[in-house]
């Protein structure tokens, strides 16, 4: 059995030598000075989805969250002997949606998702059957240096959004969803990117994408 939706328009965005953040000069400037890198990835992201959906509702997937933030903040306590409120409210995985929904004025639900290696397809998965349309946001920010001795492959900051659909519009994009079992390997941001941008077809461990005509 498939099911229909729609993309309506999708972004990405990958750190580089030359960009170590994306640039987010659109938000107000006190704020900006304390947003992490998940929530720079993930705001510059959004916003490039204009004008901000001022009704959808959200789904948040990252892995490994504010991590960054969470190293500084265990440092502060163990010199200070006090941990700063304001970056607490920064270290919680649901940290970036609810920025959001703060700077677009979003009074919709939204879901912060992490689940391992099978992070972004629980994302997709929760992002298909929830309320619609759903803009849908996955965001890591760069390993931290504490950790990069436990990756054999530490990573740079990277992202991707776009806005799901149950109903048609112009120029959007008609895929299909089948649910399905595979020995598909977990799904990664490169293989969900050349889906959106240039490939027909994107096979997971539990459903099947396909763009439609």
């Amino acid at each position: 059995m498939k099911k229909i939706f729609y993309i309506q328009k999708y972004a990405f965005w990958r750190q580089t030598d030359k960009e170590n953040m994306p640039n987010v000069d659109f938000i107000p400037a006190l704020l900006r000075r304390r947003l992490t890198g998940v929530e720079k990835i993930g705001l510059y992201l959004a916003n490039q989805l204009e004008p901000f959906p001022p009704a959808t509702q959200v789904v948040f997937a990252s892995r490994f969250g504010e991590w960054q933030q969470t190293i500084d903040l265990i440092r502060q306590f163990f010199n200070d002997h006090e941990m700063s409120p304001a970056g607490f409210s920064h270290s919680v995985h649901n940290a970036m949606p609810g920025v959001f929904s703060l700077l677009g004025k979003n009074k919709e639900s939204y879901t912060s998702i992490a689940a391992g290696e099978n992070t972004i397809e629980s994302g997709l998965m929760d992002a298909f059957c929830g309320k619609l349309p759903t803009l849908f946001i996955c965001a890591e920010e760069e390993t931290p240096e504490f950790y990069r001795p436990q990756f054999s492959n530490p990573f740079g900051g990277h992202g991707v959004a776009f806005i799901l659909s149950d109903q048609p519009f112009l120029n959007a994009r008609k895929i299909s969803l089948e649910i399905t079992k595979s020995s598909e390997t977990s799904l990664t941001f490169e293989k969900l990117c050349r889906f959106l941008d240039t490939e027909d077809g994107l096979i997971t461990e539990h459903f099947v994408l396909r763009k439609e005509k």
